[in-house]
């Protein structure tokens, strides 16, 4: 019985390379690629510092979600303040793993920053633990995500942390990034930006284009492929 061989260019093959080409994408986005990362110090220097750090969170959920946190050191002093909810750990850095810093702010932005903390922080706290959901929101990401933009310290939570897009039912408003703006439904979302790029939003998982730094937005580790996203 003659059996024909697949040729070049046939259905076959083409399906071989696409499955290889898919599994090979699939591990790279499991891993995360982030070029160029921040490094996770404490910047040195006896001016205020504040900084925006996330973790991944427990297993299983450690591939697709992150935990963030706000903390501020005062001037010429030693000792770290966190600003979270669901607190993870205690110094600025200590999580469940995978620790990644987003953004710094020194001196005076520090202190303004800090100060509009003070001012906010236990008020949106009790607002969003009296209606705490894992997901879509309010979480501890929403909360983070809501003082990043009261108070304009301009840096982009991760894709991966699940919760900072969430505006109640109905909502839209300006990007913690500073340059665009969303609208948002637990279901369906949009991210529009100078910065930002082009981001769409479906049951809270991410997938888009961040135009700077450059980079793909993918719902799985780090939540991006390409250059680390630094204000």
């Amino acid at each position: 019985m003659h059996t024909r061989r697949c040729r070049r260019g046939s259905p076959r093959r083409f399906v071989h390379r696409l499955a290889t080409v898919l599994l090979g994408a699939s591990a790279f986005m499991l891993g995360g690629c982030v070029v160029n990362p921040r490094p996770l110090a404490v910047p040195e220097t006896r001016q205020a510092v504040l900084m925006l750090v996330t973790t991944e969170m427990p297993v299983p959920i450690d591939v697709v979600s992150r935990h963030a946190w706000l903390v501020y050191r005062e001037r010429n002093d030693q000792v770290f303040r966190r600003v979270e909810l669901g607190g993870f750990g205690a110094g600025p850095f200590e999580g469940v793993g995978d620790e990644r810093l987003h953004a710094v702010w020194v001196g005076d932005e520090a202190e303004q920053g800090a100060a509009c903390l003070e001012q906010h922080a236990r008020a949106f706290l009790d607002e969003i633990d009296d209606r705490y959901l894992p997901w879509p929101g309010p979480n501890s990401n929403t909360y983070i995500d809501r003082l990043l933009r009261e108070c304009d310290l301009h840096a982009d939570l991760p894709a991966t942390a699940i919760g900072r897009d969430y505006r109640g039912l109905v909502g839209a408003s300006l990007t913690s990034g500073g340059t665009g703006v969303q609208a948002e439904t637990p279901l369906a979302g949009v991210r529009l930006g100078l910065k930002e790029g082009v981001e769409v939003h479906l049951f809270a998982l991410a997938l888009g284009v961040d135009l700077w730094p450059p980079a793909v937005i993918v719902p799985l580790g780090p939540g991006r492929l390409g250059f680390e996203d630094i204000p």
